[in-house]
């Protein structure tokens, strides 16, 4: 498809037809007819469309180019076929038909006709004056003396029939005289309004000459009469003049479009363009179709051009010649890396371990293969079959032997004919609009699962094809009920405008929030409206949101700088707080914390990054004062010198873990010790043996190992006594 004027107002443009936004594609006006409309052109068809409507015109060329081959074609035919060029939905150059149809000499009832000039028509309309005259007066002659002897004979009876009509001769003869002059107007009539100029012209110098040959009636209605046919006359004349004005501009349009294609030959010739085989031929098309050119304007210019295209095609030659051998070369080339390939294939089995080895080789291949140019057209299918079936045994192997490859494709084709079998059952969706976005949707999605062995692939795709080409079928046959249903959803997302106009100046952010994203997932959920209307709506319900959500981000903005503010401000009391920890009277710290802990909660919400660091140091100061409250209130002494002692909040909580830890084991020791007593008492109920006592044994082996347990827990309190007082030093 030729492209359009980037400067054009029409979606699409060319020399005579042009596409409009509705999609409606017109015929623009020529010489010969106004502007039409062709047809209105469904979305992605324009191509095919534009196509036809060239075909079509290709036919009327063949039906004017036969008419003129005839030798004498009849003012009927040529008449016909004007009236079918004017009528027929085609594109194409009209006025270069219409000019070459109106170049023919036609044969008609009073002479011949006359060429397209007024000149020759003038010429021709004497000529056959001339000829009609002397025929008459041949004819005369002729008949002359066969008519002597009958007119003898007719005299009686005439003069009889004068003596009969006498009384009311003259009435009847002014009646005839002004039927007479009716019959060239209205000849007249009919003759103005054809475009056949040169034949008209001529018939009109006719009627004016039998006009002056008629009867010598000098009356107003014949004067009256007269004035109408010079006036038709002269409109015609008018009309004609204003053809030739247009006719003569036109062709020096035809000159200059052949300059420029002449230019456009000769830079290709002069650049040595010689692979510009289409557009050579496509110049040549054109200057085929270009129409008349001005007299004795451009009579060198065919000359020049058929030089050009002479030269082009003696480079051609040599090109064909060159590439011909490089063909054959590539072919060489081809069978010796399709031989590898096959090797490569071939090689995989059972025991093939190395596979990114042989992926890498295959591929090296593959590529090696694409870049090598074209080879000679007979052993392209031969050649290209092989390279397939190559391709194919390569895949088919590595899916038999290579587990981790069968699962990759296993899962990739999977995924692609759940793909189909949506797009499948999509043929029986009632809403045509929503199944032609999902439609659009499952091809996107195709894309993006992973390529698939190319028969596999090729498999897959003509089934999924066929089911999106049966959808869109249905679709087209459907058009009113898709048009129908497009506008109900229409309506429906009208009344989602109005929900969004409804809540968007709300103050309740959460649950304004809440309800334009309930309103979005609404919007997304209902199908597709018209396309002129959907840019409209979109911005009103978008603009609704943009007005709540602009208005939501001020009022977040004016609450972020307020969190600031209170984030300051619990930093000085956090600043206070840790202080207090630090206080000499562990008691009056506390009765202080407590005021700074309400104003701590009265300062408000901060940053919500800025959250969890502030109340952990929160917590920390006031565990600080709190635990050196309690300390003081137990009477521990160790619990009383830690509170008093200038330790920070980790090393503090390190002591005080340890603390516990202490205290348990301190427990355990008791325990064991209590263990230990009652074991020495329970072994003087024993008597000394020479035999010795199983019994006494094992008691003194639990003492034993009570004892060594007491030695481990008393070793451990030491090294955390220890510790605890090397973190107060090191404070």
């Amino acid at each position: 498809m030729e492209e359009s004027n980037k400067t054009s107002q029409y979606i699409y443009e060319d020399e005579y037809s042009f596409l409009t936004e509705k999609n409606e594609l017109f015929l623009k006006e020529s010489l010969h007819f106004s502007e039409r409309k062709l047809s209105e052109v469904e979305e992605g068809e324009l191509e095919s469309s534009l196509k036809e409507l060239k075909e079509a015109f290709s036919k009327l060329e063949e039906e004017v180019e036969q008419l003129v081959a005839e030798e004498s074609p009849s003012l009927e035919e040529v008449e016909s076929l004007k009236d079918a060029l004017k009528n027929k939905d085609a594109i194409g150059d009209f006025d270069a038909l219409f000019d070459r149809l109106n170049s023919l000499d036609i044969t008609t009832s009073g002479g011949d006709s006359p060429q397209e000039e007024e000149q020759e028509a003038t010429s021709d309309t004497s000529a056959n004056t001339e000829t009609a005259e002397e025929k008459k007066e041949e004819t005369t002659a002729d008949n002359s003396s066969k008519s002597k002897s009958s007119e003898a004979e007719k005299t009686e009876s005439v003069a009889k029939e004068d003596e009969e009509t006498d009384g009311n001769g003259d009435e009847e003869s002014s009646e005839d005289s002004i039927e007479f002059y009716k019959d060239i107007l209205q000849k007249t009539d009919s003759l103005i309004k054809q475009d056949d100029w040169p034949y008209v012209t001529m018939e009109l110098d006719n009627l004016s000459r039998k006009w002056g040959e008629g009867p010598d009636l000098d009356t107003e209605e014949v004067g009256k009469l007269y004035s109408k046919f010079t006036s038709k006359v002269e409109e015609f004349e008018k009309r004609k003049q204003e053809h030739y004005e247009k006719l003569n501009e036109q062709k020096k349009e035809n000159l200059e479009r052949k300059k420029k294609l002449l230019s456009q030959l000769r830079d290709i010739v002069e650049n040595e363009q010689w692979t510009a085989t289409g557009k050579v031929g496509s110049l040549k098309n054109k200057w085929g179709s270009v129409g008349q050119l001005p007299k004795g304007e451009g009579e060198d210019l065919d000359e020049k051009f058929d030089r050009l295209i002479s030269t082009f095609n003696d480079h051609k030659v040599d090109r064909l010649v060159e590439k011909r051998q490089k063909e054959e070369d590539n072919l060489m080339i081809k069978l010796i890396v399709l031989d590898k390939m096959e090797n490569v294939a071939g090689s995989i089995d059972e025991t093939t371990s190395d596979w990114k080895k042989i992926d890498d080789q295959f591929e090296d291949l593959t590529k090696q293969w694409k870049k090598i140019g074209r080879v000679p057209k007979e052993k392209s299918n031969e050649v290209w079959q092989r390279y397939k079936n190559a391709q194919d045994l390569y895949y088919d192997n590595k899916y038999k032997f290579d587990k981790k490859h069968q699962s990759k494709v296993d899962k990739f084709r999977d995924k692609k004919e759940n793909i189909i079998e949506e797009a499948e059952t999509l043929l029986e969706q009632d809403d045509l609009a929503k199944a032609a976005r999902k439609i659009n949707k499952l091809h996107r999605r195709w894309k993006k699962v992973g390529n698939l062995p190319q028969r596999l692939e090729d498999k897959l795709w003509d089934r999924f094809k066929a089911a999106t080409d049966a959808f869109n079928e249905r679709k087209s046959k459907n058009s009113d009920k898709l048009h129908e249903q497009e506008e109900q959803h229409y309506r429906e997302k009208l009344e989602l405008i109005e929900e969004a106009e409804a809540i968007k100046d709300t103050t309740d952010w959460d649950k304004g929030h809440k309800k334009m994203q309930s309103l979005m997932d609404k919007w997304k959920a209902v199908g597709p409206v018209p396309r002129k209307k959907s840019n409209k709506i979109w911005k009103k319900f978008k603009g609704a949101m943009d007005v709540f959500y602009d208005r939501r981000r001020e009022h977040f903005k004016e609450v972020k700088e307020e969190r600031k503010d209170n984030l300051e401000e619990k930093k000085e009391i956090l600043e206070e707080l840790q202080a207090l920890g630090q206080h000499e009277d562990p008691i009056e710290a506390v009765n202080i914390a407590k005021k700074l802990q309400a104003k701590f909660k009265d300062a408000g919400y901060v940053p919500i990054k800025k959250k969890n660091k502030i109340w952990k140091q929160y917590r920390e100061a006031c565990d600080v004062i709190y635990d050196r409250f309690r300390a003081a209130k137990s009477g521990d002494k160790f619990d009383q010198e830690l509170a008093k002692a200038d330790l920070d909040s980790d090393d503090r909580s390190k002591i005080q873990s340890m603390r516990k830890e202490y205290k348990k084991i301190q427990k355990e020791v008791r325990q064991l010790e209590e263990e230990v007593i009652k074991f020495q008492e329970t072994k003087t109920y024993f008597k000394p043996s020479k035999k010795g006592n199983s019994l006494l044994d094992e008691v003194e082996q639990k003492i034993e190992n009570a004892e060594e347990k007491l030695q481990d827990k008393q070793d451990k309190l030491e090294s955390i006594t220890r510790e605890m007082e090397e973190i107060k030093d090191e404070a």
